[in-house]
């Protein structure tokens, strides 16, 4: 088990700045899905993914000065971990949007952090804390308040697909942390074409509106990609824990924009679940700044 450095002041300082920056733009991420015409959610996930691989791949080919080899095989096996497991929290993630309120959706995903702390334990050798396994099942407490109300087998799948997704994100961050002195961005552009590649397995056709075309564009060629990069950025000056805990910027604004925009509500099971699960994120992450 390897042991991993902890970042120091001005590092974490640097981190939090960068992270918080990338949570703003992926909480735009559920109004981009809702905004869509006709576009199915394997639809969103292959275009999406494509325009991410390709506006990434560019970037890289301009840094690299015309080489893209190099810099991929540069990655290593931590580099392919992350984009396979991106790629599946992508999946995850749409799908969960098209099921299910974005509120519900951005609550589930807010336990990455928890998920995280536990397997960077396990890989990294960072430290685990009794706090974070009552933050655990603090979150499952709040999972489980969402569906007190009942709901359809969709709003069921719709949960299965962004707990599917939060475990994606987690071996995303742990991978990171793992790689954290070496250029991450193939990653991303490997994970955007890999998502692509999984979405073709139930894709209904490739036909859509030129407005989904570009609202795609917009999710993953911009607000994405620059998101990624500023997260990838800040994963190196902070813990494993802490990364989507600083994140949280997305939960917060995900709901708001929906709300705002388009007048989507959500019940009251899951605003109170949900105020659990937030609860035990600013739980594991609070007294793990205090230890530090």
């Amino acid at each position: 088990m390897t042991t991993i450095a902890q970042p120091s002041a001005a590092g974490r300082t640097r981190g939090v700045l960068l992270v918080a920056c990338s949570g703003v733009l992926f909480s735009t991420l559920g109004i981009g899905v809702r905004l869509m015409e006709h576009a199915s959610a394997y639809q969103i996930v292959f275009y999406r993914g494509l325009f991410q691989a390709a506006v990434v791949a560019a970037l890289v080919l301009h840094r690299s000065g015309g080489q893209l080899r190099v810099p991929f095989a540069r990655m290593g096996w931590p580099g392919l971990v992350a984009a396979f497991a991106l790629a599946v929290a992508y999946n995850g993630m749409v799908v969960a949007l098209t099921l299910s309120s974005v509120a519900r959706v951005v609550f589930i995903l807010s336990t990455a952090p928890l998920l995280a702390g536990l397997l960077a334990f396990v890989v990294l050798g960072e430290r685990m804390r009794l706090v974070t396994f009552v933050a655990i099942a603090l979150a499952l407490g709040g999972i489980a308040l969402m569906h007190l109300g009942g709901g359809s087998g969709g709003r069921l799948l719709g949960t299965v697909a962004a707990v599917a997704a939060v475990c994606g994100y987690a071996v995303f961050t742990v991978a990171l942390r793992k790689a954290r002195d070496h250029d991450m961005m193939p990653t991303i552009a490997l994970s955007g074409l890999l998502s692509a590649l999984i979405s073709c397995v139930a894709i209904d056709g490739f036909a859509v509106s030129a407005r989904d075309l570009v609202l795609c564009f917009y999710l993953g060629g911009i607000a994405l990609t620059a998101g990624l990069l500023l997260f990838t950025a800040g994963a190196r000056y902070l813990t494993a824990a802490e990364l989507p805990l600083v994140a949280m910027t997305e939960f917060v604004l995900a709901p708001v924009w929906v709300w705002l925009f388009l007048g989507e509500t959500v019940p009251t099971t899951t605003v109170i679940g949900g105020g659990v699960m937030l609860a035990a994120v600013l739980l594991q992450g609070i007294t793990g700044a205090r230890d530090s």
